[in-house]
């Protein structure tokens, strides 16, 4: 499945970017709830991979050690004091 940016002009649909679907294939639109002036911008393989690299970087420099070995499998019990779950998940 792709998804590509465009406009609704004169109740036809406009993409921003090349389609390579044939004519008559099926397609889901979807409205955006807060309408944007911003045109699709391409970004290439090398930079959304240094976009991952530093997303990844902050994430490691930001991690601490809380010392609660299960913080993420029971953080609701954590944070809003509701019963701990059991390993199955329920």
């Amino acid at each position: 499945m792709q998804s590509i940016r465009g406009i609704f002009k004169d109740g036809v649909v406009h993409p921003s970017e090349q389609v390579s679907y044939g004519e008559f294939h099926p397609v889901i639109i979807t409205f955006l709830d807060t309408p944007t002036t911003a045109t699709t911008v391409s970004v290439s393989s090398d930079e959304s991979e240094s976009g991952w690299d530093r997303l990844l970087s902050v994430i490691e420099d930001c991690q601490m050690e809380t010392g609660i070995p299960d913080l993420a499998d029971q953080h609701d019990h954590y944070l809003y004091g509701t019963p701990k779950h059991d390993d199955q998940g329920t």
